[in-house]
């Protein structure tokens, strides 16, 4: 296997689990507070409710990171890139952002703080476009500065 292909099927898996996040999010997305409290039999609710499969799906995650982490540490690969601890800690905003829509209807779209100019649409437009813009904008500077 050749680095390259190492790189793909490592991109490939990182958009997997982005989609399928995006995915359960908008699964999850509908059902109500009150749903929480019900009954679920999948094994990994444990014998709870839909709040403890929820439960369990978090931990679950974070146990799988933290051996992967581990893994990477003892095959002395840590993750030292600065590009991957940018977009880490950028994804992790983006988290943050997206959880503030979450399980919103559309009114919300429309509200502005009290000394704020912008509506909540108007903010997540701007970053869309931003992010956009500004990524576009300086992969086509290194593209052209690499041809040269």
């Amino acid at each position: 296997m050749t680095e390259s292909t190492s790189v793909r099927e490592t991109q490939t898996l990182v958009r997997e689990l982005l989609i399928s996040m995006s995915d359960t999010i908008d699964l999850l997305q509908q059902l109500a507070d009150n749903d929480l409290d019900k009954a679920c039999s999948h094994g990994c609710a444990m014998d709870g409710g839909v709040r403890r499969l929820l439960v369990h799906n978090l931990e679950h995650d974070r146990s799988h990171t933290g051996a992967i982490s581990t893994a990477r540490y003892e095959a002395n690969m840590m993750q030292e890139s600065q590009l991957a601890h940018l977009l880490r800690d950028w994804l992790r905003e983006r988290t943050e952002l997206v959880g503030q829509l979450l399980n919103s209807d559309d009114s919300i779209l429309e509200l502005r703080g009290n000394n704020d100019e912008w509506t909540v649409r108007e903010h997540i437009k701007h970053v869309l476009y931003w992010e956009n813009d500004s990524v576009s904008a300086a992969i086509n500077e290194i593209k052209t500065d690499n041809e040269q």
